[in-house]
Protein backbone atom coordinates (compact mmCIF):
# COMPACT_ATOMS: atom_id res chain seq x y z
CA UNK A 1 0.00 0.00 0.00
CA UNK A 2 1.16 3.52 -0.83
CA UNK A 3 0.47 4.90 2.64
CA UNK A 4 2.43 2.11 4.34
CA UNK A 5 5.49 2.78 2.16
CA UNK A 6 5.30 6.46 3.05
CA UNK A 7 5.12 5.74 6.78
CA UNK A 8 8.22 3.52 6.57
CA UNK A 9 10.26 6.32 5.01
CA UNK A 10 8.92 8.93 7.44
CA UNK A 11 9.72 6.71 10.43
CA UNK A 12 13.35 6.60 9.28
CA UNK A 13 13.50 10.39 9.71
CA UNK A 14 14.40 10.88 6.06
CA UNK A 15 13.87 14.34 4.54
CA UNK A 16 13.54 15.39 0.93
CA UNK A 17 11.96 13.69 -2.09
CA UNK A 18 11.75 9.91 -2.53
CA UNK A 19 10.57 7.88 -5.53
CA UNK A 20 7.92 5.28 -4.71
CA UNK A 21 6.31 2.62 -6.93
CA UNK A 22 2.88 1.27 -6.01
CA UNK A 23 0.79 -1.02 -8.22
CA UNK A 24 3.06 -0.27 -11.20
CA UNK A 25 2.52 3.48 -10.81
CA UNK A 26 5.24 5.96 -9.89
CA UNK A 27 4.78 8.53 -7.15
CA UNK A 28 7.00 11.06 -5.41
CA UNK A 29 6.99 11.35 -1.64
CA UNK A 30 8.07 14.70 -0.24
CA UNK A 31 8.87 14.75 3.48
CA UNK A 32 9.04 18.08 5.28
CA UNK A 33 11.84 19.22 7.53
CA UNK A 34 14.71 19.72 5.08
CA UNK A 35 16.50 23.00 5.76
CA UNK A 36 17.37 24.61 2.42
CA UNK A 37 18.39 27.99 3.75
CA UNK A 38 21.91 29.23 3.13
CA UNK A 39 23.89 32.45 3.49
CA UNK A 40 23.21 33.73 -0.03
CA UNK A 41 19.47 33.16 0.24
CA UNK A 42 19.32 34.92 3.59
CA UNK A 43 21.28 37.90 2.25
CA UNK A 44 18.98 38.01 -0.80
CA UNK A 45 15.94 38.00 1.45
CA UNK A 46 17.30 40.90 3.51
CA UNK A 47 18.32 42.86 0.40
CA UNK A 48 14.81 42.50 -1.03
CA UNK A 49 13.51 44.81 1.72
CA UNK A 50 15.09 47.69 -0.22
CA UNK A 51 13.07 48.75 -3.27
CA UNK A 52 16.07 48.59 -5.61
CA UNK A 53 16.64 44.93 -4.74
CA UNK A 54 12.98 43.88 -4.39
CA UNK A 55 13.47 41.29 -7.14
CA UNK A 56 15.59 39.28 -4.67
CA UNK A 57 12.60 38.51 -2.42
CA UNK A 58 12.92 34.98 -1.00
CA UNK A 59 11.26 32.58 1.45
CA UNK A 60 14.68 31.77 2.93
CA UNK A 61 13.87 33.31 6.30
CA UNK A 62 10.84 31.03 6.77
CA UNK A 63 11.46 27.86 8.76
CA UNK A 64 11.41 24.53 6.92
CA UNK A 65 7.94 23.54 8.15
CA UNK A 66 6.38 26.82 7.05
CA UNK A 67 7.95 26.48 3.62
CA UNK A 68 6.69 22.90 3.36
CA UNK A 69 3.11 23.82 4.31
CA UNK A 70 3.26 26.82 1.97
CA UNK A 71 4.25 24.61 -0.96
CA UNK A 72 1.49 22.11 -0.21
CA UNK A 73 -1.18 24.82 -0.05
CA UNK A 74 0.00 26.32 -3.36
CA UNK A 75 -0.08 22.90 -5.04
CA UNK A 76 -3.60 22.25 -3.78
CA UNK A 77 -4.74 25.66 -5.00
CA UNK A 78 -3.16 25.22 -8.44
CA UNK A 79 -4.75 21.79 -8.72
CA UNK A 80 -8.13 23.31 -7.90
CA UNK A 81 -7.90 25.81 -10.79
CA UNK A 82 -6.67 23.21 -13.30
CA UNK A 83 -3.08 24.39 -13.57
CA UNK A 84 -0.46 21.91 -14.79
CA UNK A 85 0.99 20.56 -11.54
CA UNK A 86 1.11 16.96 -10.26
CA UNK A 87 -1.94 15.82 -8.33
CA UNK A 88 -1.52 15.28 -4.61
CA UNK A 89 -2.46 11.62 -4.21
CA UNK A 90 -1.90 11.46 -0.46
CA UNK A 91 -0.99 13.92 2.28
CA UNK A 92 -0.30 14.02 5.99
CA UNK A 93 1.19 16.21 8.70
CA UNK A 94 4.79 15.76 7.56
CA UNK A 95 4.44 14.69 3.96
CA UNK A 96 2.57 14.71 0.68
CA UNK A 97 2.69 12.38 -2.32
CA UNK A 98 2.35 13.50 -5.94
CA UNK A 99 1.73 11.56 -9.12
CA UNK A 100 4.57 11.19 -11.61
CA UNK A 101 4.50 13.72 -14.44
CA UNK A 102 7.61 12.76 -16.37
CA UNK A 103 11.23 13.83 -16.46
CA UNK A 104 12.73 17.23 -15.60
CA UNK A 105 13.70 19.23 -18.68
CA UNK A 106 17.25 19.20 -17.30
CA UNK A 107 17.38 15.42 -17.89
CA UNK A 108 15.81 15.01 -21.33
CA UNK A 109 17.52 14.87 -24.70
CA UNK A 110 18.20 18.39 -25.93
CA UNK A 111 16.39 17.79 -29.24
CA UNK A 112 13.10 17.42 -27.33
CA UNK A 113 13.23 21.09 -26.39
CA UNK A 114 11.80 22.47 -29.62
CA UNK A 115 10.25 25.84 -30.45
CA UNK A 116 6.84 24.36 -29.61
CA UNK A 117 8.08 23.26 -26.18
CA UNK A 118 9.57 26.71 -25.53
CA UNK A 119 6.26 28.36 -26.45
CA UNK A 120 4.41 25.92 -24.20
CA UNK A 121 6.90 26.69 -21.44
CA UNK A 122 6.40 30.45 -21.63
CA UNK A 123 2.63 29.96 -21.86
CA UNK A 124 2.83 27.92 -18.67
CA UNK A 125 4.41 30.84 -16.84
CA UNK A 126 1.96 33.31 -18.35
CA UNK A 127 -0.86 31.15 -16.99
CA UNK A 128 0.83 30.89 -13.57
CA UNK A 129 1.32 34.65 -13.41
CA UNK A 130 -2.28 35.25 -14.47
CA UNK A 131 -3.20 33.23 -11.37
CA UNK A 132 -1.25 35.91 -9.45
CA UNK A 133 1.54 33.53 -8.41
CA UNK A 134 5.29 33.76 -9.01
CA UNK A 135 7.19 30.47 -8.94
CA UNK A 136 10.11 32.14 -7.22
CA UNK A 137 12.91 29.85 -8.36
CA UNK A 138 12.19 28.46 -11.83
CA UNK A 139 14.80 26.04 -13.11
CA UNK A 140 14.76 23.29 -15.71
CA UNK A 141 14.80 20.69 -12.93
CA UNK A 142 11.44 22.06 -11.74
CA UNK A 143 9.76 21.70 -15.14
CA UNK A 144 8.55 18.21 -16.03
CA UNK A 145 7.79 16.84 -19.49
CA UNK A 146 5.73 13.68 -19.99
CA UNK A 147 5.61 11.17 -22.83
CA UNK A 148 3.08 13.35 -24.67
CA UNK A 149 5.38 16.40 -24.42
CA UNK A 150 3.08 18.13 -21.93
CA UNK A 151 4.74 20.31 -19.30
CA UNK A 152 4.10 20.60 -15.56
CA UNK A 153 5.66 22.66 -12.77
CA UNK A 154 6.91 21.44 -9.39
CA UNK A 155 8.79 22.77 -6.34
CA UNK A 156 6.77 25.73 -5.08
CA UNK A 157 8.62 26.30 -1.80
CA UNK A 158 9.79 29.71 -3.03
CA UNK A 159 6.48 30.63 -4.67
CA UNK A 160 4.80 33.93 -3.85
CA UNK A 161 1.06 34.52 -3.81
CA UNK A 162 -0.25 37.93 -4.94
CA UNK A 163 3.13 38.49 -6.57
CA UNK A 164 4.17 41.86 -7.97
CA UNK A 165 4.96 42.30 -11.69
CA UNK A 166 8.65 42.49 -10.77
CA UNK A 167 8.60 39.06 -9.09
CA UNK A 168 6.79 37.57 -12.08
CA UNK A 169 9.34 39.16 -14.40
CA UNK A 170 12.08 37.66 -12.22
CA UNK A 171 10.64 34.23 -13.03
CA UNK A 172 11.18 34.93 -16.71
CA UNK A 173 14.72 36.23 -16.15
CA UNK A 174 15.69 33.15 -14.15
CA UNK A 175 14.07 30.91 -16.74
CA UNK A 176 16.08 32.54 -19.52
CA UNK A 177 19.23 32.09 -17.46
CA UNK A 178 18.61 28.40 -16.88
CA UNK A 179 17.86 27.81 -20.56
CA UNK A 180 21.52 28.75 -21.16
CA UNK A 181 22.38 25.31 -19.76
CA UNK A 182 21.06 23.77 -22.98
CA UNK A 183 23.54 24.73 -25.68
CA UNK A 184 21.25 23.44 -28.44
CA UNK A 185 18.70 26.14 -27.59
CA UNK A 186 19.89 29.07 -29.68
CA UNK A 187 19.73 32.78 -28.89
CA UNK A 188 17.29 33.15 -31.79
CA UNK A 189 14.94 30.56 -30.25
CA UNK A 190 15.06 32.35 -26.91
CA UNK A 191 14.53 35.68 -28.66
CA UNK A 192 11.38 34.35 -30.37
CA UNK A 193 10.06 32.96 -27.08
CA UNK A 194 10.80 36.25 -25.33
CA UNK A 195 9.09 38.20 -28.11
CA UNK A 196 6.01 36.00 -27.74
CA UNK A 197 5.98 36.53 -23.96
CA UNK A 198 6.31 40.31 -24.40
CA UNK A 199 3.31 40.35 -26.73
CA UNK A 200 1.17 38.42 -24.25
CA UNK A 201 1.83 40.43 -21.09
CA UNK A 202 1.33 44.04 -20.01
CA UNK A 203 4.02 46.69 -20.47
CA UNK A 204 4.50 46.73 -16.70
CA UNK A 205 5.88 43.18 -16.84
CA UNK A 206 8.25 44.07 -19.66
CA UNK A 207 9.49 47.19 -17.89
CA UNK A 208 10.05 45.12 -14.74
CA UNK A 209 12.13 42.63 -16.73
CA UNK A 210 14.23 45.47 -18.16
CA UNK A 211 14.75 46.92 -14.66
CA UNK A 212 15.98 43.54 -13.41
CA UNK A 213 18.25 43.26 -16.44
CA UNK A 214 19.69 46.74 -15.90
CA UNK A 215 20.43 45.89 -12.28
CA UNK A 216 22.03 42.51 -12.93
CA UNK A 217 24.05 43.60 -15.96
CA UNK A 218 26.10 45.71 -13.52
CA UNK A 219 27.49 42.40 -12.30
CA UNK A 220 28.81 41.44 -15.75
CA UNK A 221 32.39 42.60 -14.98
CA UNK A 222 32.32 40.45 -11.85
CA UNK A 223 31.08 37.48 -13.91
CA UNK A 224 33.94 37.95 -16.39
CA UNK A 225 36.35 38.15 -13.47
CA UNK A 226 35.07 34.86 -12.06
CA UNK A 227 35.46 33.22 -15.49
CA UNK A 228 39.06 34.41 -15.65
CA UNK A 229 39.82 32.16 -12.68
CA UNK A 230 37.09 29.54 -13.15
CA UNK A 231 36.41 29.05 -16.85
CA UNK A 232 33.57 26.59 -16.26
CA UNK A 233 31.58 28.66 -13.77
CA UNK A 234 28.01 28.09 -14.98
CA UNK A 235 26.33 30.96 -13.15
CA UNK A 236 28.71 33.54 -14.64
CA UNK A 237 28.20 32.18 -18.15
CA UNK A 238 24.44 32.14 -17.69
CA UNK A 239 24.40 35.76 -16.51
CA UNK A 240 26.59 36.96 -19.39
CA UNK A 241 24.54 35.09 -22.02
CA UNK A 242 21.25 36.37 -20.61
CA UNK A 243 22.56 39.94 -20.53
CA UNK A 244 23.64 39.59 -24.15
CA UNK A 245 20.21 38.22 -25.11
CA UNK A 246 18.30 41.04 -23.43
CA UNK A 247 20.69 43.74 -24.65
CA UNK A 248 20.27 42.62 -28.27
CA UNK A 249 16.51 42.18 -27.86
CA UNK A 250 16.07 45.60 -26.26
CA UNK A 251 18.15 47.39 -28.90
CA UNK A 252 16.35 45.54 -31.70
CA UNK A 253 12.97 46.64 -30.33
CA UNK A 254 14.16 50.22 -29.87
CA UNK A 255 15.45 50.27 -33.46
CA UNK A 256 12.11 48.94 -34.74
CA UNK A 257 10.15 51.60 -32.84
CA UNK A 258 12.34 54.41 -34.22
CA UNK A 259 11.66 53.27 -37.79
CA UNK A 260 7.93 52.94 -37.10
CA UNK A 261 7.76 56.61 -36.10
CA UNK A 262 9.65 57.80 -39.19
Amino acid sequence: MLKEQCIKHIDRNINGVIKITDQKKTYWLKIGGEDKSNFIRKVSSLASKFNLFSCFQSKATMNSWSRFEHEKSVLLYLNSIGFQVPNIALEGKRFFVTSDKGLPLSQVEADRITDDILMQLFNLFIKLHNADIAHGRPALRDILIDQHNQLSLIDFEESIMHASPKLKARDIYLLLMDLCRIKQVTIEQKRRALCYWKQQVSDEYWQSLIEIHQLLRKFKPLAYGVLFFKKNNKLSRQLIETCHLLDSFYHMNSFTKIHQYK
